[in-house]
């Protein structure tokens, strides 16, 4: 028998996690002493390192609490499979960007849907989307990409994006995170892919878009009971960003957690103290933080 301690070192999956994987979804049923301390069997170490692995290769806890140990085998072998498709996700972004350069919209699309379909949402986003949409905007500023090829690229993501965030949220439920930028807050690709992330954790999202006024943004958070707001901030205009933010916080609900991201997001929130606000500018603690907000009743 182990410790609680034990099995999260043995596993891989942290103290608090483990916790809440088991009061919300029973993944193992540790025995208790007479004190109400746990201790695991030496099986349930082997299902956690299974349930940690699926997770991190893209599956939903909430789905793989239900398989047995025989299911989970094979979620692991569709997992190896996985990663050998995920070697290939270069090749996905250069059917895309060769599609923008010959101006076949129907290309590009085939090549981001087949990759949606192959590959876990994490890897479409790290290693397909943002790797795209980087090359693109280098060659407009360039001047070697048109605005129809950037259209052709832009258009594509955008709308495979939002149907797949349909479809998460049409077998989703409870309360909502809610996606926007502020005001003068214009790119919208980072908070876009930010809630087709969330989603993939089992997590109810409604996106808003950009350039939502502080106002209109407070009331829309109070009125669907957002369980988290999270922003972006890319566009060079932190002092009216800034403004905005300040508003939004004096008008938002006192224990809404806000997440800002993005690349300007260090600076804009620099000076600001608000218990409520967390920067978070790496897509693993991102990750992190879905999957721990996954955990909690809402």
């Amino acid at each position: 028998m182990y410790t609680i301690k034990a099995v999260s070192v043995a596993s891989g999956v942290s103290i608090e996690t483990l916790r809440a994987w088991e009061r919300r979804y029973g993944v193992v049923q540790p025995k208790r002493d007479a004190s109400g301390r746990r201790s695991y069997q030496p099986a349930d170490v082997l299902r956690l390192k299974k349930l940690r692995e699926a997770t991190q290769n893209g599956h939903a806890i909430s789905k793989l609490a239900k398989l047995s140990d025989d299911q989970l085998n094979s979620t692991a072998l569709l997992a190896q499979n996985a990663e050998a498709l995920e070697n290939n996700a270069p090749a996905f972004a250069q059917r895309m960007l060769k599609a923008a350069e010959n101006y076949q919209p129907d290309h590009c699309d085939h090549a981001l849907s087949m990759a949606m379909a192959l590959l876990p949402v994490r890897e479409v986003i790290k290693q397909v989307i943002s790797p795209v949409l980087k090359n693109v905007g280098e060659r407009w500023h360039q001047g070697t990409f048109t605005i129809g090829q950037e259209r052709i690229v832009s258009q594509s993501i955008e709308k495979h994006v939002t149907i797949a965030l349909d479809n998460y949220n049409r077998i989703t439920s409870g309360t909502p995170m809610v996606f926007a930028t502020l005001g003068s807050e214009r790119h919208e690709f980072g908070i876009l892919m930010s809630a087709l992330l969330a989603a993939s954790h089992g997590l109810r999202c409604v996106y808003i878009g950009p350039e939502i006024p502080a106002e209109d943004l407070a009331v829309l958070v109070t009125r669907v009971n957002a369980r988290a707001l999270v922003m972006s901030f890319v566009f060079n205009k932190s002092a009216n960003n800034q403004r905005e933010l300040k508003k939004l916080l004096a008008l938002c609900p006192s224990e809404l957690p806000i997440w800002a991201g993005g690349s300007e997001s260090a600076s804009l929130t620099a000076g600001i103290v608000d218990k409520r606000l967390v920067v978070i500018n790496n897509f693993d603690r991102y990750e992190q933080e879905l999957t721990l907000l996954a955990t909690q009743k809402n």
